[in-house]
């Protein structure tokens, strides 16, 4: 890790989560929080380049695990709610204020599933700024084939993770939603029912063709300077 790059480890309802801070080389302005997907984790190459993009201007980026995943204690098969996720985020949101000295202005940005754990902690977080990736509104939007080799994610799909959060989106502002329009997991009608029901100032980037992945590299790049754009317009915006 370079001098800008430290681990943060803090609990969450008596479990251990590893973090990892970046920091740009002043005091930062801001903090964007990240939230990885279902079977993700904080190393994923999405965020490692989002931290890289918000450090440069002036922003700390936080990546974490969720309980039961990557280097953070817990039980995947046991531990994977989207409540138990949401209070993994606000723990996140004390341990950034912690290591900082003081309260620092929240973006929050959150891929899959992830998206939905920053929709369902919004009100609770206030952030400046919000981004979505592929969000899932409610969990019958989620297609996974049932011949999928993947049948621990299929299980909790079926039997832990049941959700509706279309009532938490209505007093949303300042979000950013992105959806691949052939995403093959999350229907794209999800990004058009979290647009349509929050509130101004938002946007919505639709990527043609692109899946849930973003596995296409130009789409990579509207994605992460999109990103990284609403992030420093919204903290301007509301400084």
């Amino acid at each position: 890790m370079n001098a800008y790059e430290h681990s943060v480890s803090f609990v969450a309802e008596g479990l251990k989560l590893s973090g990892v801070l970046h920091l740009p080389n002043h005091a930062p302005l801001a903090v964007v929080i990240g939230c990885h997907g279902l079977m993700a984790d904080k190393n994923s190459p999405k965020q490692i380049e989002l931290s890289r993009r918000c450090t440069a201007i002036g922003m700390a980026y936080f990546r974490f695990d969720h309980r039961g995943c990557g280097e953070s204690e817990g039980v995947f098969e046991i531990d994977t709610t989207l409540e138990n996720r949401k209070s993994d985020l606000m723990a996140a949101v004390q341990a950034v204020d912690n290591a900082l000295g003081k309260k620092m202005p929240i973006g929050l940005f959150g891929s899959s599933l992830g998206g939905t754990v920053c929709l369902t902690a919004a009100r609770s977080v206030s952030p400046f700024a919000i981004v979505t990736l592929a969000a899932p509104v409610q969990n019958r939007s989620i297609h996974i084939p049932e011949d999928s080799p993947e049948s621990l994610k299929n299980e909790i799909l079926k039997n832990r993770l049941t959700f509706n959060i279309t009532t938490h989106i209505a007093s949303i502002h300042h979000i950013l939603t992105i959806h691949g329009s052939s995403d093959e997991t999350v229907a794209i009608e999800n990004a058009h029912r979290i647009y349509d029901l929050a509130q101004d100032p938002k946007k919505q980037l639709i990527l043609e063709n692109g899946d849930h992945r973003i596995s296409d590299r130009s789409h990579q790049k509207r994605f992460i300077e999109t990103t990284v754009q609403w992030f420093a317009e919204c903290y301007k915006d509301q400084a």
